[in-house]
């Protein structure tokens, strides 16, 4: 018979003992779990608090995302930021746009001076 063996979810830190790796699957979050490296014997004889700190090193070390995990939700909601970003686009388009304005102004000017004095010149030379 098989022994059994530590597996933890490495995204809620549940943890349990299973002698198959196929049948290690979270729970709570139905995602494959990862198998503890340590025997089982020796994680039953760890207490309470020392299992729990032994699990959030091997979370924290093996999956450095956490942290963004834990600021998803403050980045997805945060609108004072998007305003902010989405401000600062509207004030570059809107300066690009004053430029082009300006622009095709010139040019138009440009343009009319040019027809102006080609008919101008045209009204000359004819006799």
């Amino acid at each position: 018979m098989r022994e059994l063996s530590v597996y933890y979810c490495s995204r809620c830190g549940y943890y349990a003992y299973y002698q198959l790796p196929q049948n290690a699957v979270c729970p709570k979050c139905q995602q494959k779990m990862t198998l503890f490296d340590m025997p089982y014997q020796n994680f039953m004889d760890l207490d309470c608090e020392e299992r729990d700190l032994l699990l959030s090193r091997e979370i924290l070390k093996n999956c450095p995302s956490v942290v963004s995990r834990i600021t998803l939700p403050h980045k997805e909601a945060n609108q004072r930021e998007t305003i902010a970003i989405l401000s600062a686009k509207i004030n570059e388009l809107e300066n690009e746009n004053k430029k082009l304005n300006e622009t095709v102004a010139w040019m138009h000017q440009t343009i009319w001076d040019l027809v102006k004095k080609g008919e101008r010149q045209k009204k000359q030379t004819k006799p």
